[in-house]
C-alpha cells in the first residue's frame, strides 16, 4: 500500500509535505534549516570546473602523430650521442620546435574558446526570498534546505524545485527545463501519481522564471537532487564517442608508426648483411629514413587549417569550443533541432486580427519592420483599429526603449503589435481592472479619455463570446445573433487548428453617469476581483487575435540548402503535436509526427523505422531526445543537435556535434555543447556545415599533398641506402617537409570553397580514401623512380654531393608538379588562391637562396648548373604527362580520392 510519504511530491497530500502546520507561515527556524543543511548539503549544482590551462595544453600532445615526431627527435638525439655529430642535434631540436608550437597553436584556440564560453554566460544573482524564524529574509540561495518557505515575484528566477502552497496568477516559463515554448499556468491542488513533468501545475523547478504573479512554495528538493540537478548528473553519464576524424589520424600515425618499423628492418638486415655496412652507418640510414617517412608538416598544418576554420566559423556567428569540431560538423547528414528560439524566434508575436471587416496578416516588431497585410497582401493602415487599441490597453505588459517589452509573453505580443501599428495608447487612463485567472479566463479593464468611460477585454473565445451582444462592422455596431456566436466560435477553431493561440478582443462604452473617479483602482492599488461583472456583459465583439512564436524568416531557405546537401533535419520540441506539425509546414519540414509517449514502449527495430520515417517529434522530454539520438548514431548517421535548455545537455553532450544556443541557452547547455550559435540562428548552422565541408576538402587536398611526398622520400632513402647511398640527408628532408611543403599545405587549408559544395550529398568516406591510398602508391613511385634517376645520375657524371643537392631539388619541383596536379583534380584554376601562389614563390625563392648562396653549406649543398637543371626538368616533364595520366586513370578505375 502506497503511503503518502512514498508519492511523488506533486501527488502528496500537503500533510506529508510541510515539516509542521505553521511552517507555511514562519519558515523553518535557524536551528532546524542549520540541521538539514548538514543532512542535504547545500543548494548548489556540481558544475564541471573549467579545465585548467595545463590540461589543455597536454591534450594538444596526445595524437599518434605527434608521438611519433617526439620519438624521431629523441632518435635523432641519440645518433648525434653515438657519431657526435652536431646536425643531428639541430634536427632533433628542429622537431621538438615543431611538436612545441603546433601544441601551443591548438591549445590558445581552445583556450581562447573555453574563455569565450565562460564570457557567454550570464551571470544572475543568486539570491532568493524566502521565511526563516517567522520573518521574511533575502539570501544566498546555497543556504535552502528542503522545508524551506520561498517567496516568489514576476521576474524572479525559481532557486530550488518546490510544491506551491500559495498562487496568484501564476505564469512560469519553463522552456529551459520542459521545451515547453508558452508560460506554465501554476495552481493549487492535488495531481495524479503519473502526470509528466511539462504538466505538474503545482510544482516549480529550479531554475524556472516567473512571468507574472506570486507566489510561495515549500522546497522539496535542492542542488542536485532537483530535476535539473537531475540532468546534470545524467550528462556526466552520456559516452562521447570518438570522432571518426580523430579515429583516422591516430590510425594513420600507427600505419606510419608501422611502416617505420618494417623498413628499418629491413634497412637493417640487408645492410649489414648484403652491403656491409657498420652498425653506426645502418642507424644513420635508419633514421634518415624515418625522418622521410613522418610528415612533420601534417599536425602543424592540420592545427592551423582547423583554427583557420573556427576564426571563419566565429564570423559567421558560430564559436567552436574545441578544433575537431570544425571538420566534424562538415560531415552531418541529419540536424536534429529544437524548434523554439532556433526555427522560431523564440518570441510571442501577433500574427493575425480577424475581424468582421476582414482579415489583417501582421508582422509586427517594434525594433524591426512591421507590416499589417488585408486579404489581398497590400498595407493597411491599423492606428485606428479598435482591437488592436483593445490589445494595447486591456495589457499589464509594459515597454520602455532602455528594458524593451516586459511581461508576459501574450501580452507583449498584443503591446507590440498596437506600438507597432501606432495605436495611440498614451491618452487613456487606467481607471478599473478585472484580472485574468486561470478560471475566468480573461481580463478587462475601464479606461478613460476626454471625460468618457470604456471597457476592454480580451480572453479564450468560448469565454467572451458568449459575453458579447454585438459586432463591430463598417464602424458601427450590429447586433451579434447565436449563429453570429457560433460561426465566430468555429472560425476560431480553424485558426487555432493553425497552431496559433487565440484571444478574443472586446469592449463597450460605459455611461457617463458612473463616477469612476471616487472608485478608481489606480496602478498602485491591488487589482479589483469580481466575478461575474456587469461590466463583462453586453459587450461589443472585435475580433479575434492569433499569437504565435513565428518562424525565423531565413529558415525556410536554410531548411531547401540543406535538402540540396542532402541533410535530413528532424525537429524534436517539447511542444504540443498540432504547433510543431504547424510550424514544421510553415518552414517546410518533412515526414510524419510522433509524440515523445508514443516512443516509450517501442523497441530497438520499431524505434529505428520511427526515426527513418518521422521527421518531426513533439512532447519530446529529454530521455526521448536521447534514445532519438542514439538511434540515428547505430544507423550511420553523424548527427548535429541543437538544444538551449537544461534539459537538452544530455543530447548535446552525446551527439556528434552539440550546438546550443548563445542568446537563449542556459550554461548548462553551453558546457555540454561543441559549439556554440552566437546569433541563435538555424541558417548559421548551414553555414558552419558549409565551412566544415571546405575545411574537409582542403584537408584531404593537403594530406593527398603531403603524404605523396612522404611515400616518395621513403621510397628514395630505402632504395638508394640498398646500394650503398645516402640519397639526401635528415636535415634536407626536414626543411622539405617543413619549410618547402609547409607553406602551400597551409594555403591549401585556406583555399576557398569549392563551387555548389552545399549541392553535394554529405561525406561518407574518410579523409584518405580507396582513391588516395592509389594515388599515393602510384603516383609516389613514379615520383620516386624520377628522382631516383636524376640521383644517379648525379652519382654517376658528378659527385655525391651534387647528386644529392639534385635529389633535394628534385624533390622541391616535384611537389610544385603535385600542387598542380591537384589544382586540376579539383577543377580549380592555378592562381585562385592568392596565399598558395604566394607560398610557392616564397619557396621557390628560398630553394634558389639555398642553392645559390653560402648559406646552402649548412645543408650540404652545392650550385648546380645548367646541365643539371635540364636534368631535373625533363624529370619534371615526364612527371607532368604521368601524374595527370595515373590521377585520371584512379578516378575512373578506383573510385574518388
Amino acid at each position: 500500500m502506497t503511503t503518502g510519504t512514498d508519492l511523488p511530491w506533486h501527488a502528496r497530500p500537503m500533510g506529508h509535505i510541510l515539516f509542521n502546520p505553521e511552517t507555511a507561515q514562519t519558515g523553518l527556524s535557524t536551528v532546524e534549516a542549520a540541521r538539514r543543511l548538514e543532512v542535504y548539503g547545500p543548494n548548489r549544482l556540481i558544475e564541471t570546473p573549467p579545465v585548467a590551462p595545463l590540461t589543455l595544453l597536454l591534450r594538444e600532445f596526445r595524437s599518434f602523430l605527434v608521438l611519433i615526431l617526439l620519438a624521431a627527435a629523441i632518435l635523432l638525439f641519440a645518433v648525434g650521442a653515438v657519431d657526435g655529430e652536431s646536425g643531428q642535434y639541430v634536427d632533433a631540436t628542429l622537431i621538438l620546435l615543431i611538436v612545441v608550437f603546433n601544441g601551443a597553436l591548438g591549445f590558445v584556440q581552445n583556450y581562447r574558446a573555453q574563455r569565450g564560453i565562460e564570457a557567454l554566460k550570464r551571470l544572475s544573482a543568486p539570491i532568493a526570498t524566502y521565511l526563516r524564524d517567522g520573518r521574511v529574509v533575502t539570501g544566498d540561495t546555497s543556504a535552502l534546505t528542503p522545508g524551506d518557505v520561498v517567496l516568489l515575484e514576476e521576474g524572479d528566477r525559481v532557486a530550488a524545485d518546490g510544491r506551491l502552497i500559495e498562487a496568484y496568477d501564476l505564469r512560469v516559463d519553463e522552456s529551459g527545463l520542459t521545451g515547453e515554448s508558452l508560460p506554465t499556468a501554476k495552481q493549487l491542488g492535488l495531481l495524479d501519481l503519473t502526470t509528466n513533468l511539462a504538466e505538474r501545475s503545482n510544482m516549480v523547478y529550479m531554475s524556472t522564471v516567473v512571468l507574472r504573479g506570486r507566489a510561495k512554495f515549500v522546497v522539496t528538493a535542492t542542488g542536485m537532487a532537483t530535476e535539473v540537478g537531475k540532468i546534470a548528473a545524467e550528462i556526466q553519464s552520456v559516452e562521447v564517442r570518438p570522432t571518426a576524424f580523430q579515429l583516422e589520424i591516430d590510425t594513420l600515425g600507427k600505419r606510419i608508426t608501422t611502416m617505420i618499423a618494417l623498413l628499418i628492418a629491413v634497412i637493417v638486415v640487408l645492410q649489414v648483411a648484403v652491403s656491409g655496412f657498420t652498425l653506426l652507418e645502418t642507424f644513420v640510414s635508419a633514421v634518415a629514413l624515418a625522418v622521410a617517412a613522418i610528415p612533420e608538416g601534417l599536425p602543424v598544418v592540420l592545427t592551423l587549417a582547423l583554427a583557420f576554420g573556427t576564426r571563419r566559423m566565429l564570423d559567421r556567428h558560430a564559436l567552436v569550443r574545441s578544433l575537431p569540431f570544425v571538420e566534424i560538423v562538415g560531415g552531418a547528414d541529419v540536424i536534429c533541432t529544437d524548434k523554439t528560439g532556433t526555427i522560431t524566434e523564440g518570441r510571442m508575436s501577433l500574427r493575425l486580427l480577424d475581424q468582421a471587416d476582414g482579415r489583417v496578416e501582421s508582422i509586427a516588431s517594434i525594433s524591426g519592420e512591421s507590416r499589417f497585410l488585408d486579404e489581398n497582401g497590400s498595407p493597411v493602415d491599423q492606428s485606428e483599429n479598435l482591437a488592436l487599441l483593445a490589445s494595447g490597453l486591456c495589457n499589464n505588459a509594459t515597454y520602455d526603449s532602455v528594458n524593451g517589452l516586459r511581461g508576459d509573453p501574450t501580452e507583449t505580443a498584443l503591446l507590440e503589435g498596437a506600438i507597432a501599428a501606432g495605436v495611440d495608447l498614451g491618452t487613456y487612463s487606467r481607471v478599473h481592472e478585472i484580472p485574468f485567472n486561470s478560471e475566468r479566463k480573461m481580463m478587462s479593464v475601464v479606461v478613460q479619455r476626454d471625460g468618457r468611460a470604456f471597457v476592454f477585454a480580451k480572453g479564450a473565445p468560448e469565454v467572451l463570446v458568449p459575453r458579447c451582444s454585438g459586432i463591430s462592422r463598417d464602424g458601427g455596431v450590429v447586433s451579434l445573433t447565436p449563429d453570429g456566436r457560433e460561426d465566430l466560435l468555429a472560425k476560431n477553431g480553424e485558426l487555432a487548428a493553425q497552431a496559433l493561440r487565440m484571444l478574443a478582443l472586446a469592449y463597450k462604452e460605459l455611461p457617463a453617469s458612473h463616477d469612476w473617479a471616487a472608485n478608481a483602482n489606480g496602478p498602485d492599488q491591488a487589482p479589483a476581483q469580481e466575478e461575474n461583472s456587469p461590466l463583462e456583459q453586453d459587450l461589443v465583439f472585435l475580433g479575434l487575435a492569433g499569437i504565435s512564436d513565428p518562424p525565423r524568416a531565413e529558415v525556410a531557405s536554410a531548411v531547401q540548402v540543406a535538402h540540396s546537401a542532402g541533410i535530413r533535419i528532424v525537429m524534436i520540441t517539447g511542444d504540443n503535436r498540432a504547433t510543431a506539425l504547424a510550424v514544421a509546414h510553415d518552414v517546410g519540414l518533412e515526414g510524419g509526427c510522433l509524440e515523445g509517449r508514443d516512443l516509450e514502449n517501442m523497441d530497438t527495430a520499431e524505434l529505428d523505422r520511427a526515426v527513418r520515417e518521422c521527421g518531426i517529434f513533439a512532447r519530446a522530454e529529454p530521455r526521448h531526445k536521447l534514445r532519438i539520438l542514439r538511434s540515428l548514431q547505430e544507423q550511420g548517421h553523424v548527427v548535429v543537435m541543437t538544444g538551449d535548455g537544461v534539459n537538452d545537455a544530455p543530447a548535446l553532450k552525446g551527439a556528434d556535434v552539440g550546438i546550443a544556443m548563445g542568446i537563449r541557452g542556459t550554461e548548462v547547455a553551453k558546457d555540454a555543447s561543441g559549439m556554440v550559435l552566437m546569433d541563435d540562428n538555424f541558417a548559421t548552422i548551414l553555414a558552419a556545415v558549409e565551412e566544415g565541408r571546405r575545411i574537409f576538402a582542403n584537408i584531404k587536398k593537403f594530406v593527398n599533398y603531403l603524404l605523396i611526398g612522404n611515400f616518395a622520400e621513403v621510397l628514395v632513402v630505402l632504395v638508394a641506402s640498398l646500394f650503398g647511398y645516402l640519397p639526401i640527408t635528415a636535415v634536407q628532408i626536414l626543411w622539405i617537409n617543413l619549410v618547402t611543403d609547409s607553406g602551400p599545405a597551409v594555403a591549401l587549408g585556406i583555399d576557398p570553397a569549392a563551387p555548389g559544395i552545399m549541392q553535394e550529398p554529405p561525406r561518407h568516406g574518410g579523409v584518405i580514401t580507396r582513391g588516395m591510398y592509389a594515388l599515393i602508391l602510384s603516383i609516389g613511385v613514379v615520383k620516386a623512380g624520377i628522382i631516383l634517376g636524376s640521383f644517379f645520375l648525379g652519382v654517376y657524371f658528378y659527385d655525391l654531393q651534387t647528386a644529392q643537392t639534385m635529389t633535394f631539388t628534385a624533390f622541391v619541383i616535384q611537389e610544385y608538379l603535385r600542387l598542380g596536379v591537384i589544382r586540376y583534380q579539383e577543377r580549380s584554376p592555378l592562381l585562385s588562391n592568392g596565399w598558395l601562389v604566394g607560398a610557392v614563390a616564397v619557396s621557390l625563392g628560398l630553394q634558389l637562396v639555398l642553392v645559390y648562396s653560402p648559406v646552402g653549406a649548412f645543408l650540404d649543398l652545392t650550385p648546380l648548373g645548367v646541365a643539371q637543371w635540364l636534368i631535373l626538368l625533363g624529370g619534371l616533364a615526364f612527371g607532368i604527362v604521368t601524374a595527370l595520366t595515373i590521377t585520371n586513370q584512379v578516378i575512373k578505375r578506383v573510385g574518388p580520392i
